[in-house]
């Protein structure tokens, strides 16, 4: 699939001017042409000879209300307008008018042409008549007034349609990433389904096989019979990711619940860890939060599992102050050395630090002081930015 088109100078540069300036409403356009009408309207209401209002400091007053109603030329074009005739009947200003006739061209929705032919036949006279016109003939003023009432007009209405066109390219844009998503997130699932769900269902299949065996060991028989749930239960769980990746939807892999904490305990006993499993904390809480503890109690189990797999262990989720925590705490391995060898890319911790950040919370994985480890998860309930709490 073609890569979309990234934006070219121009867009870039139109973004920018557009683009509001710290958390106020108005872009850096608007301040520009705001202080552009500002240096128009004052040099005009200090000019003795222009408009009908004599006298500088209230020219300058008017020149300054017609300034200031230029902050909202984009959303009430026509009330602009209307001010800067206003402004050229009192104090002569002609720069206003020109950027009021833009602001119709540009941004006006409604009526838009009548209220552009309307306005041009009440400016171009005014404009040619007021003084300090050219004082050419009254035919030379009404053309070289018309002509500077044509151009803001025509170039308002080339920025509307520059600025269709962005948006009708962004939206192409988004619509081209989106697709692009899409057949990387199809591509992902397929190769997924194929390397790891066929592996998957062998473990699952010899599983299941060497329960009944002839003469197998009680125990032995156990140890297949957890590994033939494990790999079913991995099997369903890598349906429901591939399910997300050719949907995109989420949700369906947002399914844990803090109750389902008690099945991972078990399962992790099964394999022959000793765990003591307390908590406080019921449901319902945030799906994306019981997630995010079930995947730390997760991963820390299955780092138990590959160090130490004979370690005492210790799981605790508790609510308090707005907060939810997730410790899992091993001592140091009884048998030192003793490991088990499990390949692995050593991204788990990494993703769980994003997952819990991305919440608002706080992680940290570390040794303790007696040689052994812990991974603590905080995460706020309501608030962001609720304060951490350590475990005593």
């Amino acid at each position: 699939m073609t890569p979309p088109a990234a934006p070219d100078a121009f867009e870039r540069w139109y973004s920018a001017l557009m683009k509001p300036v710290g958390r106020t409403r108005w872009t850096l356009a608007d301040l520009l042409i705001t202080g552009l009408v500002g240096f128009g309207s004052l040099d005009n209401a200090l000019t003795p000879t222009t408009g009908l209002l004599s006298g500088a400091v209230p020219a300058a007053a008017v020149a300054f209300l017609v300034t200031l109603g230029f902050l909202w030329r984009r959303q009430a074009p026509l009330a602009v307008a209307v001010l800067a005739m206003a402004g050229l009947i009192i104090d002569g200003a002609r720069t206003p008018v020109f950027f009021a006739l833009f602001g119709l061209a540009a941004y006006q929705r409604r009526h838009r042409s009548a209220i552009i032919t309307i306005t041009s036949a009440v400016v171009i006279p005014l404009k040619a008549l007021l003084p300090g016109s050219t004082g050419h003939s009254v035919t030379t003023d009404l053309l070289t007034s018309a002509f500077y009432v044509l151009m803001p007009v025509v170039f308002g209405l080339g920025a509307r349609a520059y600025e269709r066109g962005i948006v009708t390219l962004r939206a192409e844009r988004e619509r081209q990433i989106a697709q692009t998503k899409a057949a990387e997130r199809i591509r992902l699932a397929r190769e997924m389904h194929d390397i790891l769900g066929h592996r998957i269902a062998t473990i699952a299949m010899h599983a299941g096989a060497l329960e009944f065996v002839p003469g197998v060991k009680p125990e032995s028989r156990q140890v297949a019979r957890v590994i033939g749930d494990t790999a079913r239960a991995g099997l369903r769980d890598l349906r429901q990711v591939l399910g997300a990746l050719r949907t995109g939807d989420d949700s369906v892999i947002a399914g844990r619940r803090l109750a389902d904490l008690e099945q991972l305990v078990a399962n992790a006993r099964s394999a022959g860890l000793d765990i003591t499993f307390t908590t406080n904390a019921a449901d319902p809480v945030p799906p994306e939060i019981a997630l995010t503890a079930y995947r730390t109690v997760q991963e820390a189990l299955t780092n138990v599992i590959k160090h130490a797999p004979a370690a005492r262990t210790e799981v605790r989720v508790a609510i308090a102050a707005g907060t939810l925590e997730t410790l899992v705490r091993n001592a140091p391995s009884p048998v030192p050395g003793r490991r088990i060898k499990v390949a692995g890319a050593g991204f788990g911790m990494i993703g769980l630090r994003e997952r819990v950040c991305l919440l608002g919370g706080s992680f940290h994985a570390e040794p303790t002081e007696d040689g052994g480890w812990q991974v603590l998860a905080s995460v706020p309930l309501n608030d962001p930015a609720g304060q951490q709490r350590s475990w005593q």
